[in-house]
Order: C-alpha cells, then structure tokens, then sequence
C-alpha cells in the first residue's frame, strides 16, 4: 500500500493526531512542509493527502509562493480525482480551487465548538460511526463557500459551512487532529486572537481538555473512514 502524504503549511501545526493514529495503526505516512518552498512530492506515489492549517488566509495566497505552489498541487489532486481530506486551511484551499469564495466568518471560532451533521453528512462514509451533534477544536477566522456540485456535509451556529465533498475530495473546517499537547503553542503564537475575543489560554485548554479523548476519538474514526473508502 502506498503511504498518505500529510502536507503541514504552519510550523506549529503539526498533524497531530494523525500521526498517533497513522502510529498506532501501522499506516504509512510522509509529512511535507511546503513552507520550506521545496518541491511537492509526486502524486503517484501516495493513494490520499491530507492537507493541514495554515495562519494565512487563502485570500491572501497569491502572496506568498509556497501557497501558490500548495494551490496548483491541490488543484492537480483534484483533477486526478486523488483522496484528499482538507482541514481548516486545507478546507478552504480545496474550495477556492473548486471556484468558491473564501472570506471571514461573522465571528472567529477559537475553542470548543459544537457541530451537527446534515442529512447528507449523515449519509457519507466518512462520518460513519460518529454521532451528531459532536464537539471539536476550532481556530479559525475565514470561511469557505460550498463549492457547485458540492454537498454541504456539517453546520455549527456560528459557522454554517463546516465540511463539503465533491467526488474524493473532503473539506472540513475544524480540528479534529489538534493534539492537547499541541494546543498550548497554538495559544503562545497566536495569543493576539485570544485577547482580541477576551479568552485565555487557560480556559482554551480547560474546555478542549474536558472534550479531547472524544475528539480524539472522533479523529481516529474519521481517519478509518477516510482510509477504508479509498
């Protein structure tokens, strides 16, 4: 079996769980940091990818190259038809390349958030075993459209669009791979956000701690789904 390739775009945004999961289960993986602007891997040698977080915004992708680069390599999995499973910023890349418009959200999600299944999602494999409505890790500030042709797979209130397909393409918007030990340097970086909602890192971690084995949980099962369809 070929390995999945995990691309990482934000040094502290790491795969996280994945990792434990590809670990524990004995699956293959080569991770790609595309910030260091070398050259993608070919396709051919991996069966999925999955595409990570990233602070920038896809709006502001033509500025910098290594996202430029990132674009057309999502651009071509798409149209190899290639298993791909996009989060957060991967998400929204994969929709910009499908014609959809990326842009803030009403309010920034950072923290717990809980989020509920269409009927379609429901229906999708890749929810398979995962209850509804379930809680997940969130920081982000931009939202994506769902692209033409897509299904509209999860909602939350404070962020309607939370997850999309189109044919093996997977969008999701939140963080089921945000590992606990992770968090705190994601709170350290990114601190200014914190304060700008009045939180704090201490009750970030509280709230995502009470809800991590779940999570992680729902990560793991996602991530068999997600496998065994391919």
């Amino acid at each position: 079996m070929k390995p999945i390739l995990i691309i990482q775009n934000c040094q502290i945004e790491s795969a996280g769980t994945i990792l434990d999961y590809c670990n524990q289960n004995g699956i293959q993986n080569q991770v790609f940091h595309s910030y260091y602007n070398h050259e993608f891997p070919d396709l051919e040698n991996f069966y999925a990818v999955i595409n990570l977080g990233c602070p920038t915004s896809v709006v502001e992708y033509q500025q910098h190259d290594f996202l430029q680069n990132l674009y057309a390599y999502v651009a071509n999995i798409v149209k190899v038809n290639k298993p791909y499973l996009g989060i957060c910023f991967g998400g929204q890349i994969l929709a910009k390349v499908l014609g959809a418009s990326v842009g803030a959200n009403k309010v920034k999600e950072i923290g717990t958030y809980e989020i509920s299944l269409t009927d379609k999602g429901i229906e999708d494999s890749l929810f398979n075993n995962i209850s509804t409505p379930f809680q997940a890790f969130h920081w982000h500030g931009d939202t994506f459209q769902i692209p033409f042709g897509a299904t509209l797979l999860a909602t939350s209130k404070d962020c309607h669009n939370q997850a999309f397909r189109k044919n093996n393409a997977v969008g999701i918007q939140f963080h089921f791979e945000a590992a606990i030990r992770e968090v705190p340097l994601w709170c350290d970086a990114y601190s200014d956000e914190l304060r700008e909602l009045g939180m704090t890192k201490e009750k970030i971690l509280e709230i995502y701690q009470d809800n991590f084995e779940t999570v992680k949980a729902n990560n793991f099962q996602l991530l068999e789904n997600f496998i065994s369809t391919i």
